[in-house]
């Protein structure tokens, strides 16, 4: 599990979502720079109303192999997540505790920051063979 620390400059509240935050807190994210810090994040959602969800998955210790090389240490870390939003995702490992900074600006758009190593990813949505 990790920290997610969220600021909100949307001009809506955002709306968490799902299992294993300790604990989620009663009262939506305040538009217009609202912040809220979590600990023990998981596997949650959020909401940025009209956008869609910021979706949050603790990988635990699993690794996704074509994202893990030794030539970049944090991808070897313990510990990792996997966020995806609209179509684009990004992955992040950790050791100890690890540590994720989301701002969602005035039209929606996400930035992330990492503590310990993260990177924009290329995963399909749905395959078929």
């Amino acid at each position: 599990m990790y920290d997610v620390k969220i600021t909100n400059n949307y001009h809506l509240a955002l709306i968490t979502g799902g299992s294993g935050v300790q604990p989620i807190p009663p009262d939506p994210i305040p538009p217009k720079g609202g912040v809220q810090a979590y600990t023990g994040w998981g596997t949650i959602y959020v909401e940025v109303p009209g956008m869609g969800l910021i979706n949050f998955l603790d990988l635990g210790d699993k690794k996704l192999p074509e994202f893990t090389n030794p030539a970049i240490p944090w991808t070897e870390a313990t510990w990792g997540g996997l966020i995806r939003y609209r179509g684009i995702d990004a992955y992040f490992r950790y050791e100890g505790q690890g540590s994720v900074e989301v701002v969602v600006d005035a039209i929606g758009s996400v930035s992330l920051t990492f503590a310990q190593g993260g990177m924009i990813v290329n995963i399909p949505d749905m395959t078929a063979s």
